[in-house]
């Protein structure tokens, strides 16, 4: 009897919500610029983005109105070219607009990060921050969604029990210069990451760069 319940109940449901493996999976866009491989120290790099509440999912193929969501952001600067590879943020000057609530944070374990939220207005998403560099290097930042995969926040049209995480496209994952990971002394940048470079480089937000003199 449970078994005939079963198929019973999954034949009512709808098609897309039997077609959601691991849970929606939604995108939203950021845009770094210059987009060039090579800045040097005092050069300001610029990071943006700016999406409205409409959210493509990719599971589904539909967009979903995401109202006041919470997207988590966080961004990290990794310095690869040391083994281990060290926390890049104390090498950079960072300058964030009085209006967004984003600021650098200290872990326990000494670790710095950008975190906060995303300025939500007039049904916009927006978050934009500059990074000037002080340092040499080469370096990898990550503008990421630290959304957590068992995401239960609700949404217009969400099929029950599924949860949900974030994706960042950064300049449309066009030239993220992934490849310099490969020289990277550290294997877990010059290994790890690129064994699964969609989950662990570019829905992270990946963007490799050196900075000259």
């Amino acid at each position: 009897m449970l078994v005939v319940l079963a198929i019973v109940f999954s034949g009512c449901l709808r098609k897309e919500c039997r077609d959601i493996p691991g849970g929606y999976e939604f995108e939203i866009p950021v845009t770094l610029t210059p987009a060039k491989d090579t800045f040097r120290v005092g050069d300001t790099i610029s990071i943006t983005s700016t999406f409205d509440d409409m959210v493509f999912e990719r599971k589904t193929r539909q967009e979903y109105l995401l109202e006041d969501w919470n997207f988590s952001p966080i961004t990290d600067i990794h310095k690869i070219d040391t083994s281990p590879y060290q926390n890049g943020m104390p090498f950079y000057d960072v300058i964030v607009s009085d209006t967004m609530d984003y600021e650098q944070f200290m872990f326990s374990d000494g670790w710095s990060s950008l975190i906060g939220t995303y300025f939500y207005d007039n049904n916009v998403y927006t978050l934009f921050y500059k990074v000037v560099p002080r340092s040499p290097g080469l370096y990898c930042i990550y503008q990421a969604s630290a959304q957590s995969v068992n995401d239960s926040q609700d949404f217009p049209g969400k099929c029950s029990g599924i949860s949900s995480r974030t994706a960042v496209v950064l300049n449309d994952n066009t030239d993220n210069n992934i490849e310099f990971l490969s020289e990277s002394p550290d294997t877990f940048i010059s290994e790890w990451i690129p064994s699964r470079p969609m989950d662990r480089f570019y829905d992270a937000g990946g963007y490799c760069f050196y900075v000259a003199e």
